[in-house]
């Protein structure tokens, strides 16, 4: 792999919350349990983005946090770069009232029935994966 590769394929790993992934015997890969059910092939083992990337990175010949530090910091001095400069903004842990949660749990059995993905859903609505689904298991 080459680093423009490695860049093609690791550039929105920062954006997302979603590092696990689901990858199916012929190694197609899928974001939500929900999506490999209904598209993929068993059996399915779940990969998480940032050891693959790790994997890559050594395959390239950086196989330390130090020796990446010393590539950050080469890369930065060369180009002036400030990598905190671009990062954006965390946003904190959200909590829900009784009476959100039970408006989500409404328009959810409403998404579903349409056929929509729980996965989708989340992503429309702001509610992570997790939580949705434990909301569901729940009720």
């Amino acid at each position: 792999m080459s680093i423009q590769e490695f860049l093609n394929k690791y550039s929105d790993l920062s954006k997302t919350n979603a590092v696990v992934y689901m990858e199916d015997a012929d190694g197609n890969i899928f974001h939500s349990i929900d999506e490999a059910h209904k598209k993929g092939k068993h059996p399915f083992v779940t990969k998480n983005l940032k050891d693959s990337a790790i994997a890559d990175l050594d395959s390239l010949g950086l196989s330390s946090k130090g020796e990446a530090s010393k590539l950050m910091g080469i890369l930065q001095f060369i180009y002036g770069v400030d990598a905190k400069a671009e990062k954006p903004a965390t946003r904190g842990r959200r909590t829900y009232s009784a009476e959100e949660k039970a408006g989500i749990l409404a328009e959810w059995k409403k998404a579903e029935a349409e056929g929509k993905t729980k996965a989708d859903f989340s992503k429309d609505t702001g509610v992570t994966y997790q939580t949705l689904f434990k909301w569901i298991k729940e009720s």
